[in-house]
């Protein structure tokens, strides 16, 4: 499978943050328990895994991804 571009990440982020109504810089701890839900089922079409040490939950740190890939400009 080719490895996608900087652009593509983004825009893949951005849909998926728009699929879980999450809106772009919007913290984690202010979502409700259905955008979390969402965005776990997003995580898991994925096979997203958290780093193993990790200090949080899957859903905070996926949040957390997609919001960088989502901002990022370059």
């Amino acid at each position: 499978m080719p490895r996608l571009t900087k652009d593509e990440n983004r825009h893949n982020a951005r849909q998926i943050l728009f699929l879980c109504h999450c809106p772009i810089g919007e913290d984690f701890h202010r979502l409700s328990t259905s955008q979390v839900e969402a965005l776990l089922a997003e995580a898991d079409k994925l096979k997203y895994r958290k780093p193993s040490n990790a200090n949080g939950s899957r859903a905070r740190y996926f949040h957390d991804l997609m919001q960088r890939r989502a901002g990022s400009t370059n």
